[in-house]
């Protein structure tokens, strides 16, 4: 290889670097905003949004600061982008909210939610939890908090149940004709689960076998079948039964 040939190739191989550096710093979220105006526009925008209540009352109550927050910044929900949420701002969105692993204690104000499809409060600190105005949820995450009980009687649209983690000692999920997927490991103080809702040949995944220590009785349409059924998992001393209400 001749000089002239070998300062040829160093040449392309440095320009083809300097191309590659100009793309990826080009692309970067640094480079997005490139006038100093227009950062210092967006940065006061953004400390001028929770400042003032635009829209009218009434507003919904939150108890959990850091509830609210998560739903003043998404500006899906706060759509006037002020300091509050509006109980027409809250029936109006119909999309899913998610505030997991957001160290909340409390959900007050999720009742205002009434058209979400979605709700995923799971890995939180959540003592209480009442979905019983939220009826249009199918997908419900809440697993990982410590509240002793839930109902869920009224959110007959259900499809799919993610509960494990918890302190509820029963489980109720005779109204729920729509479960498809349901997981409740590692619920240590659960005793019974009562999934007779005369639909049980929807559910594709019954999950309970993990660390459910003290879980005796599962109540359902038909022994045999459960018993049967691809993807049923139960603890091996616990038992299907058309009929839970003696204490286990």
């Amino acid at each position: 290889m001749n000089k002239k040939t070998k300062n040829m190739k160093i040449l392309k191989v440095l320009f083809l670097l300097f191309l590659t550096t100009l793309f990826s710093t080009s692309c970067s979220e640094n480079n997005f905003i490139s006038d100093q105006t227009q950062a210092e526009s967006n940065f006061n925008e953004e400390n001028q949004c929770f400042n003032h209540t635009l829209g009218k009352g009434p507003f919904v109550h939150f108890e959990d600061l850091t509830f609210k927050k998560i739903m003043l910044t998404n500006f899906n929900i706060n759509t006037n982008r002020d300091n509050e949420i509006s109980f027409d701002e809250a029936a109006s969105y119909l999309g899913a909210i998610d505030v997991s692993m957001s160290a909340i204690k409390n959900l007050t104000g999720i009742e205002k939610f009434i058209n979400i499809t979605t709700l995923n409060c799971e890995k939180n600190n959540i003592n209480t939890l009442d979905l019983s105005n939220n009826i249009n949820l199918k997908y419900l995450y809440c697993g990982n908090n410590p509240f002793e009980e839930v109902n869920l009687t009224k959110n007959k649209k259900l499809t799919h149940l993610d509960i494990r983690t918890t302190a509820i000692s029963s489980l109720n999920l005779s109204n729920n004709t729509n479960l498809q997927v349901i997981r409740g490991m590692c619920n240590s103080n659960l005793k019974t689960v009562n999934i007779r809702n005369n639909n049980n040949a929807k559910i594709l995944v019954f999950f309970f076998k993990q660390r459910n220590t003290n879980l005796k009785c599962i109540q359902v349409d038909a022994v045999n079948y459960s018993n049967s059924a691809t993807n049923w998992t139960i603890p091996t001393d616990a038992k299907y039964s058309l009929n839970c209400s003696k204490k286990a």
